[in-house]
């Protein structure tokens, strides 16, 4: 009987060493970012406006529903209220928490940036 005992509790610890991230998972890393020039620019091109930032989420069940926001278009619309033209040194991190990898997954990420204005020469 205590055999048994003692055979059944290894066979839990296992189990739980094993799939215990697949149950419950939370990983933060730092996120892919478009961070590709066209072109060379110099600091005659254009005028730094400050930083901008901005934050989110979005959450996915069974892979099928989907709520949430994108954070590149949010750092272009502050960007443009301030009366900017374009953003650099875009970053990009992720936060990810989900349960059984595919039943619930939510996603929290912090985006920023630099806001930029062009000067008239490179706007031609």
């Amino acid at each position: 009987m205590m055999k048994n005992f003692f055979f059944r509790i290894f066979i839990f610890m296992l189990v739980g060493v094993f799939f215990g991230n697949c149950i419950y998972t939370e990983l933060r890393s730092p996120g892919l970012a478009a961070n590709m020039t066209q072109y060379v620019m110099t600091s005659e091109d254009y005028q730094i406006l400050g930083p901008v930032e901005t934050q989110g989420e979005f959450v996915s069940w069974f892979l099928l529903v989907v709520t949430g926001e994108t954070g590149y278009s949010e750092l272009l619309k502050q960007t443009r209220e301030k009366g900017g033209d374009d953003i650099i040194n875009y970053r990009f991190e992720v936060r990810q928490k989900s349960i059984l990898l595919i039943v619930w997954n939510r996603v929290i990420w912090n985006a920023s940036a630099i806001a930029i204005k062009y000067k008239d020469k490179i706007k031609k």
